[in-house]
């Protein structure tokens, strides 16, 4: 429940049964078969989500015209092919943000705005719901990213998630050891082992480096509770080391290739 937008200090509490009835509209949104139609023109620009929607073109009724991993690269191809779909992976939403997304629709002419983000305030989350942005929070399958694209706007809502809490680092921070290809690759790569541990904790880290850098963004803006935010900056980053640590093991483990194509 608190994935698809609801505060814990509202379901906490709440019986099993009333926590089904509330649960029940967002399964029926999400399972409802999709009406049979033409691929969407859709262009992708995200850190992990390119590369897993090059992994899930198989299995998308999506005409995906590009994947891109610069914002300067995908906003130029945007621009010029005009696509009816912009979809937006961004691991920190801030409102510096919403005057990008509102432009690059205006001049994209795109019909519908995609963000799958990490972490962001509710008042940022709630402009862009309010202007008909289809806001998903990470990480999402191929089924909910498709489903995203074709939704119009008055379902739109039943997709919304509200973001998690603000926190953030500061001092040396070590560089990440695994950058969005890479980690794609382990969160799709087969697993030798009776489990699906190498995806979950892939998927680990690339909610902590969301993570890091919306606390990052918050300690910028938020300059009287700058220390407690550099605190928690520092304790996501010390976080993310030891999961790129235990990651790592298991790629030996699993003796995954990233260099290799996947």
């Amino acid at each position: 429940m608190v994935d698809r937008g609801h505060a814990v200090s509202t379901v906490a509490s709440l019986s099993e049964q009333a926590l089904r009835e509330r649960l029940q509209p967002h399964l029926a949104t999400v399972s409802a078969p999709l009406p049979v139609q033409r691929p969407i023109p859709v262009m992708i620009y995200g850190d992990v989500l390119p590369f897993l929607v090059e992994s899930w073109r198989g299995d998308l009724a999506l005409d995906v015209l590009g994947t891109y991993v610069r914002f300067a690269d995908f906003e130029r191809a945007a621009l010029e092919r005009r696509p009816e779909v912009l979809v937006l992976e961004l691991p920190a939403l801030n409102s510096d943000m919403l005057g990008r997304i509102r432009d690059l629709q205006a001049h994209s002419g795109a019909r519908r705005m995609v963000v799958v983000y990490g972490f962001g305030t509710q008042s940022v989350i709630g402009r862009l719901q309010h202007e008909a942005v289809v806001t998903l929070r990470s990480p999402v399958t191929a089924r909910e990213l498709e489903h995203a694209c074709h939704v119009d706007a008055e379902h739109a809502a039943a997709l919304r998630s509200l973001p998690a809490e603000v926190q953030t680092f500061t001092e040396e921070i070590p560089l990440r050891r695994f950058n969005g290809e890479q980690l794609a690759a382990v969160a799709t790569t087969a697993s030798g082992i009776r489990c699906e541990c190498p995806h979950h904790l892939a998927d680990l880290v690339v909610r902590i480096n969301a993570f890091e850098a919306y606390s990052a963004d918050c300690e910028d803006r938020n300059e009287q509770d700058a220390a407690l935010h550099a605190q928690l900056h520092r304790t996501a980053a010390k976080a993310r080391v030891l999961l790129e640590e235990a990651l790592e093991a298991l790629i030996q483990y699993e003796e995954i290739d990233l260099a290799a194509p996947h």
